[in-house]
């Protein structure tokens, strides 16, 4: 096992076609017998397809286990995800770099794009789920756990539904249980580039009621407070980015990168 989560496992495994190594992801037992779950996992799978040749985690199978557990086995990948990298330059007393980040989250932009151009929301967007390759492997970066997808043109599920997502990156709109877009993962992606330049997420409180309120009424928090060496536009960006209200952000993640982009002079 190299991983687990509410959802289930994430084991290392050895393809016996070819012998290389890769990753299966299994649901849980409780969850592997319910319908929905396992209609989740068809459409992660059909979401990493038509995602190939982007930065999402490439999907190789989807089979079944001996005794009935439905499985996905993904390429496997050898580094850390973005929240514990972060977490060592943080510890280390350093802050990530505008150039750096831009450059670690353009395909991670034109993974989103590609996303809801086939009208798919990933909805759990935050740094745990963007996977940084180490450069003996490769290097790059990819996107992870489309479990959670939303096809727009699909029907939806039951009111787990309302509670997809991180509670620091999860969109307002989410929090109040109405519908979700490709404005909502803006949001979400935007609150991870906060919380990358400024070492927290955009909004935090130790109590989730409070949470709430922040993300949906509060006002807009400064990036360039907590970070004085990035150019005060950035907020800007910020106070578009982060809106409460869909219609008040970017339209389009291209957008929102171009802006990005603009804000910290790359």
């Amino acid at each position: 096992m190299i991983g687990s989560g509410g959802q289930g496992a994430v084991f290392r495994a050895r393809d016996r076609r070819d012998g290389d190594h890769c990753a299966i992801k299994i649901l849980s037992d409780e969850l592997a017998r319910d319908p929905d779950f396992r209609e989740r996992m068809f459409r992660e799978a059909r979401a990493m397809v038509l995602l190939g040749g982007t930065a999402a985690v490439r999907v190789l199978d989807q089979v079944w286990t001996d005794d009935g557990a439905l499985c996905l086995v993904m390429e496997l990948l050898h580094g850390k995800d973005l929240e514990d990298l972060l977490a060592d330059l943080e510890r280390a007393g350093q802050a990530v770099p505008p150039g750096a980040l831009l450059s670690l989250l353009e395909p991670i932009a034109q993974t989103l794009h590609v996303a809801h151009h086939h009208g798919i929301v990933h909805r759990d967007l935050k740094p745990a789920n963007i996977y940084c390759i180490d450069p003996e492997h490769g290097g790059g970066v990819r996107l992870l756990d489309f479990g959670f997808a939303k096809f727009q043109r699909a029907r939806s599920f039951t009111a787990v539904d309302h509670i997809a997502g991180s509670p620091h990156y999860i969109a307002p709109e989410t929090w109040r249980g109405r519908g979700v877009d490709a404005r909502s993962d803006i949001y979400s992606f935007s609150a991870v580039v906060f919380r990358a330049l400024a070492g927290r997420p955009p909004f935090q409180h130790k109590l989730l009621g409070e949470l709430l309120q922040l993300v949906t009424r509060g006002p807009r928090p400064s990036l360039h407070a907590l970070r004085p060496d990035l150019p005060p536009r950035i907020d800007d960006w910020v106070a578009q980015a982060l809106a409460v209200e869909p219609s008040e952000r970017f339209l389009h993640i291209q957008a929102c990168w171009n802006a990005l982009r603009g804000s910290l002079g790359g």
